[in-house]
């Protein structure tokens, strides 16, 4: 019964029931007791008993909504550079490559096969001497050239075998072609003869040997002076 009491007594309950009773009792009571006009006057272990226990803790309410973003602080100061690191290990040594194959040699006995070299030739005679100019082949040919094979190419001329100049000497395959550049000064010399060289001139023969051919003008009237250039081109293999 008690533990009902206390239930519904509280500190507004205790005070506003001594209110009521006071008032309905007079002044009578008030001669014979004290008048309670604070919860000072009532003893503690008396206001405790009348207390009731704490209730259960209420459930947690919504959460709220989110408020809206805060402007972007500002950007803060450049660090100062940190000091430079200690200097690392020194690494292990690399290891030695493989030796490379050896290559072939660039030598060759004759001149391979649809390949051109070039050269240039020139002359310087006095008068009344006979005027020959040299060619020789730095690589020798893999077989002589025949008459029809070897051409006289004049300034600022051009055959079907010979479409090069003195500048920039060229040969169709399997033939010799030789460049005019310069005038030859105060003679009446002529196209020259191309003759095999290694021949004596008495038995020569028209054409150009392997290692090379010889230009013969005739005999100088005057000063002799000329110079060109060349170009051979060795013929196919299957008519070498």
């Amino acid at each position: 019964m008690f533990s009902w009491i206390r239930r519904r007594c509280s500190y507004a309950n205790v005070v506003a029931t001594f209110a009521l009773f006071f008032a309905m009792t007079g002044g009578a009571l008030a001669a014979s007791h004290y008048l309670i006009t604070s919860t000072r006057q009532i003893k503690p272990s008396v206001l405790s008993a009348l207390k009731g226990k704490p209730g259960a803790a209420g459930t947690n309410g919504a959460a709220g909504v989110a408020g809206p973003a805060g402007s972007a602080g500002v950007a803060g100061m450049k660090g100062e550079t940190g000091p430079q690191g200690p200097q690392g290990p020194q690494g292990e040594p690399g290891k030695n490559g493989k030796n490379g194959t050896n290559g072939t040699t660039g030598f060759t006995e004759t001149l391979p096969p649809e390949r051109t070299e070039t050269g240039t030739w020139s002359y310087s005679e006095p008068a009344g001497a006979a005027v020959i100019a040299s060619i020789s082949f730095a690589i020798p040919l893999a077989k002589a050239l025949e008459e029809d094979a070897v051409h006289w190419v004049p300034k600022e001329k051009q055959t079907n075998e010979c479409k090069g100049s003195a500048e920039k000497p060229e040969a169709a395959l399997g033939n010799l072609c030789v460049y005019e550049a310069n005038d030859q000064g105060t003679t009446s010399l002529t196209i020259p003869d191309i003759l095999k060289s290694g021949l004596p001139i008495a038995f020569f023969k028209m054409g150009a040997s392997t290692a090379g051919a010889l230009l013969a003008f005739g005999e100088a009237e005057g000063t002799a002076v000329g110079s060109g250039t060349w170009a051979v081109t060795a013929a196919p293999e299957e008519a070498a």
